[in-house]
């Protein structure tokens, strides 16, 4: 297992995204399902149901998904604590994490 590459409070790599995230709601869950997307090829509609409609533990299933798919270091309750205390920067993280690796 490994440790995510770009740090949770990051926000500064990709200032739209952070700021896009954090004054639009429903834009937190669209950029949720399109890092799952990309991660995993799964339905982004799906994951943004998720995060819209159970909200942190939304955001954590979605969060799981893509620390499964690039074996990150982590459990379902860290990802729902972190969706609770700080959901805009975690999904801000899993963002760039995802752009960062399948740029490669």
């Amino acid at each position: 297992m490994v440790q995510w590459e770009e740090p949770l409070f990051g926000c500064f790599r990709d200032c739209c995204s952070c700021i896009i995230i954090s004054l639009c709601p429903m834009a937190y869950c669209v950029y949720q399902g399109i890092s799952v997307k990309k991660a995993t090829g799964e339905s982004c509609l799906c994951a943004c149901c998720y995060s819209a409609v159970l909200c942190c533990i939304g955001a954590a299933i979605n969060r799981g998904k893509i620390r499964d798919r690039y074996l990150i270091n982590g459990s379902c309750f860290s990802d729902c604590l972190l969706h609770c205390l700080c959901g805009p920067c975690a999904a801000c993280q899993e963002y760039r994490e995802v752009n960062v690796r399948e740029s490669r």
